[in-house]
Formats: structure tokens, C-alpha cells, sequence
């Protein structure tokens, strides 16, 4: 787990970041490259995937936080910008679900994501998404 202190700077950036992409949403649509193969993270609606996430909360919240993480976003996320800029985007995501959700402003939706109970639910759903991975790649190397 990241200090206090980068955890600070990631929550503020996640926070600038947050209310930058309700800007964006809100102007009007940015026309992109259509040669650039690159998704542009900042407009793509996540609604479909806060759904999913609703659903999987109304179990657990470490439930959510395993639909959250096994969707295959993040992992296009983290090809295109790095494990800096997928925590970036993380905390983002999450902030706006907990506002989408709860209708929760900035700040409690930050707290919420810094609360001991979440950051358990959160690093046991990944563990658990970790150990089945690497379940698979054990179960794929065995000769049947």
C-alpha cells in the first residue's frame, strides 16, 4: 500500500481529474484522430459498468470492487497509460460511481474510498482476482 502522503497526491489528482471529465462530459464532444487507435479515457460514458457495479454492491462491497476491477477496462487503461496512470483513472472511476450512485459529493466519496472498511474489500477482491489468475496459469502449465 502507497504512503499517506501519495495516497494524498493520487486523491487529489483523482479529484482534479474527476471534475475535469464532468467538464468535458458537460461541453460539447471532442472530435478525436480517427487514425489514433488510442482511446480517450476522459469521455468514455461508464455507465454501463456503474451498473454493474451496483448490482454486484447490492452483495458486497467487495463485490463491487472485484466487478469494478475485472472489468476490461482497466486493463486497456493500464496498456495505454501506465500503472501511474490507471491509479489515476481508479480513483477517478470510483470517485464518480460513489457520486453516480449516492449522489455523494467530491468529498465524501473520497472518504469512502480512503475508509479501512473499502481499502480491505478492495485489496481482498484483488487478491482473490490475483489468486484465481494465477490458478489458471498453474492449471494451463500442468500437462493433462
Amino acid at each position: 500500500m502507497a504512503s499517506a502522503n501519495k495516497q494524498h497526491k493520487r486523491a487529489t489528482r483523482a479529484k482534479a481529474k474527476a471534475k475535469q471529465n464532468r467538464t468535458q462530459r458537460a461541453s460539447a464532444p471532442v472530435d478525436l484522430d480517427p487514425n489514433d487507435s488510442r482511446i480517450d479515457f476522459e469521455s468514455v460514458d461508464l455507465t454501463e459498468l456503474f451498473k454493474k457495479m451496483r448490482d454486484a454492491e447490492s452483495t458486497s462491497q467487495k463485490a463491487l470492487c472485484a466487478a469494478f476491477l475485472e472489468d476490461p477496462l482497466l486493463e486497456l487503461v493500464f496498456e495505454q497509460e501506465g500503472e501511474e496512470g490507471t491509479m489515476d483513472f481508479i480513483l477517478a472511476a470510483l470517485i464518480e460511481y460513489r457520486q453516480w450512485s449516492t449522489e455523494a459529493d467530491e468529498a465524501t466519496a473520497l472518504a469512502w474510498i480512503e475508509s479501512p472498511a473499502f481499502q480491505a474489500d478492495y485489496v481482498a477482491a484483488s487478491d482473490d482476482i490475483a489468486a484465481r489468475a494465477q490458478k489458471s496459469v498453474n492449471d494451463a502449465q500442468v500437462p493433462h
